[in-house]
């Protein structure tokens, strides 16, 4: 079982501080951005390497982690319910959780399933919705409902 924190004034997109509306996760203490980036690393550094020519003499982009969180995401959206944003390539049931670092959520976007038990609260099937990644590194993250419930609900209140 995975730890779980909702911290309001994440890293917003476009690069802008923590704002209004900014809700961070933290998962096991480290931000889900830096663990995004990690579990994508491999597959964005074979696309940089593929792409190198498309941009010589300078280097192509590398892309893994280049997410924010979006601004104003609610409760009911992060408890799997009706969503606050639906990205462009998202398919049925899957819920936005990081968007585009430039600040449009359509323009990159990280998405998954969240699944509320009992007693859990499970988010699996992570996937970018521009590229064929792998996440399995990162599997299924699954939480403490209370736990979950709890930090959710002091972040969105404030």
């Amino acid at each position: 079982m995975r730890s779980i924190e909702f911290r309001r004034g994440g890293r917003a997109g476009g690069g802008r501080g923590g704002g209004a509306g900014v809700v961070e996760y933290l998962v096991d203490g480290v931000s889900f951005l830096e663990l995004v980036r990690r579990a994508e690393l491999p597959d964005a550094l074979a696309e940089q390497a593929e792409r190198a020519g498309e941009f010589a003499p300078e280097a192509a982009p590398l892309l893994a982690g280049a997410y924010a969180y979006p601004v104003g995401l609610g409760a009911v959206h992060l408890l799997g319910g009706a969503p606050d944003v639906v990205p462009h390539g998202a398919e049925a049931g899957e819920t936005l959780l990081l968007g585009c670092d430039c600040g449009i959520v359509d323009c990159w976007a990280l998405t998954a399933r969240i699944i509320v038990g009992a007693e859990t609260v499970t988010w699996s099937g992570l996937r970018n919705t521009c590229r064929d990644w792998n996440y399995d590194s990162l599997g299924a993250l699954v939480f403490r409902r209370g736990e979950y419930e709890r930090s959710l609900r002091e972040s969105t209140s404030q």
